[in-house]
């Protein structure tokens, strides 16, 4: 199979900095989205070094094998925590993370926090993460038979990301590639304001990863840029 990949980020319309970060490596054939928790100082620093430190894992490691991915997201989350400790002591600094590597015929995904990994296949979009949230995490334990409150207020509130004090548990899958799938790595800047209708229109339509990017974005902007936004699209033929 072939891969073609493309990646973008944008500032949008409202934020005074990007705290969003990608990494399209065709080499090594890792990709990711990172973003800078809202409410925590430094946004841009934590999710700028969970690339590089991701980056430069992958880097050490030869191309198509897998590796221990549950342990590189600890790694990552140590060095992000401890820059938390150098740049906001009081409060940490924290980002998400969202990590393709392509091994063969098979997709591995890493997940911490809320950006989003999806995959159209046969004309289906199909979400394979899961946002790390409060409203989530009530879910889960309300369908084990606990009774639960939640306030409306916090449901979005993050209960993971990269750079909380550790342990971190991820959530680590594998996904057989077939030919024609198209994968869409984002952060919540596209998810919260593109519907996933929509997202699934946008990637089928598209001729070339760029003009899917392009595109999941330019709709973000439209939809009055609040957040930033970025993507990364991965077409296999």
């Amino acid at each position: 199979m072939n891969l073609r990949s493309s990646a973008l980020t944008d500032i949008g319309r409202v934020r005074p900095e990007n705290e969003d970060s990608f990494l399209c490596n065709d080499i090594h054939q890792i990709y990711a989205v990172a973003d800078g928790i809202g409410g925590l100082p430094a946004g841009a620093q934590a999710s700028q070094m969970t690339i590089e430190v991701l980056g430069g894992t992958f880097a050490k490691y030869q191309s198509g094998l897998p590796v221990d991915y549950q342990s590189v997201i600890e790694h990552i989350n140590d060095k992000v925590f401890l820059l938390g400790r150098v740049l906001s002591p009081q409060f940490g600094i924290g980002s998400t993370l969202t990590f393709a590597h392509l091994t063969g015929v098979k997709l591995n995904i890493g997940h911490v926090g809320d950006s989003a990994a999806l995959r159209v296949r046969a004309k289906q979009i199909e979400q394979l993460t899961t946002d790390h949230t409060i409203e989530n995490e009530m879910r889960e334990r309300e369908a084990r038979g606990e009774s639960l409150s939640l306030l409306m207020e916090n449901r979005n509130a993050l209960t993971r990301c990269i750079g909380q004090p550790p342990p971190i548990l991820a959530h680590c899958s594998k996904h057989t590639v077939l030919p024609r799938d198209r994968y869409l790595l984002c952060s919540d800047g596209i998810t919260r304001y593109v519907a996933v209708a929509e997202i699934e229109e946008i990637m089928l339509q598209a001729a070339e990863p760029q003009d899917a990017v392009k595109t999941l974005i330019n709709r973000a902007n439209e939809r009055g840029g609040m957040d930033n936004s970025t993507a990364v699209v991965l077409f296999f033929d």
